[in-house]
């Protein structure tokens, strides 16, 4: 498979070193909330090392870490982790971490003020427990603004229109969706329906975005024929300005190589040109998370 000349910023990486406590196994509730058997939690510590041996074949600049920790308290430490790995690996070049909404507004503030204040840092995100529709959640994304962070949207079909009208009602904050949106029952029509119109209404709010990633997560395949109709329904949505592409590695890993992760996306997009192919996989990324 020929790959894109073009370098690739990748929007979505993970690292992990178990021995420090960064991640917890998920609970069958979370298993559950995240579309998967499971297999989310590493089997192995994941390096930058590891990742640049996985994508030896591809030219990668710059690269956002985004935390999979399910443990919140150890966040920042996990932050401070990375960011220690970034002084010798200059690829990371910003960082999305996590605040959880349940802890009350003077914890919640102190912890995002501790994250905010390492240099990379450029957003969090919430994998589980936060209600969109909530005043809890204008209050959440107001903090957000205050100190310049951009949110990580992960929402499934029955969140997303709550999320969009978030997102509509905070226009300072820019929100990314994760991973098109965690389809997960792509057989059956109704759900697919469902899923389409929660992407059209993210879609209709200008400062929400989406990332091209994780459906080998949860198709579970690097087909690109099952994978072609999710992405191409948020490429319609969003348009070629509002799109990144990102690997999730090394979650993604469990279904391939990163090059044919990769190769997946080029020829899914080829369509769009080769101006349109730079956007997704290199300047919108950096124009988003301001690396």
């Amino acid at each position: 498979m020929t790959l894109h000349p073009d370098s690739f910023v990748d929007s979505h990486v993970h690292f992990w070193d178990r021995s420090q406590g960064f991640f917890v196994g998920p609970s069958d509730k979370q298993r559950k909330a995240f579309g998967t058997d499971g297999n989310t939690a590493p089997q192995r510590d994941y390096s930058p090392a590891d990742y640049r041996a996985d994508a030896r074949a591809i030219d990668i600049p710059k690269a956002v870490w985004i935390t999979a920790t399910l443990a919140p308290q150890n966040v920042t430490h996990e932050i401070a982790w990375v960011s220690k790995l970034a002084e010798g690996e200059p690829m990371i070049a910003g960082i999305v971490g996590s605040v959880d909404p349940g802890l009350s507004p003077r914890e919640r503030k102190a912890e995002l003020a501790a994250q905010s204040a390492f240099d990379l840092f450029r957003g969090v995100r919430v994998l589980t427990g936060f209600d969109y529709g909530t005043s809890a959640a204008d209050e959440y994304i107001r903090m957000l603004a205050d100190v310049d962070a951009r949110y990580d949207l992960v929402a499934h079909h029955e969140s997303m229109a709550d999320a969009a009208r978030l997102a509509e009602r905070h226009p300072d904050v820019p929100f990314v969706l994760e991973h098109c949106g965690w389809p997960m029952q792509p057989r059956d029509p109704d759900y697919v329906a469902a899923w389409r119109e929660g992407i059209s209404a993210l879609a209709s709010v200008g400062t929400v975005h989406c990332k091209i990633s994780g459906l080998a997560m949860t198709l579970r395949t690097f087909d690109l024929e099952a994978q072609r109709p999710f992405i191409e329904h948020c490429l319609e949505s969003f348009g070629e300005d509002r799109c990144m592409v990102g690997s999730n590695f090394p979650v993604d890993a469990a279904h391939g190589r990163f090059d044919e992760l990769i190769g997946l996306y080029r020829s899914a997009t080829e369509g769009l040109g080769i101006a349109a192919q730079r956007k997704l996989f290199t300047e919108n990324a950096e124009r988003f998370y301001n690396i």
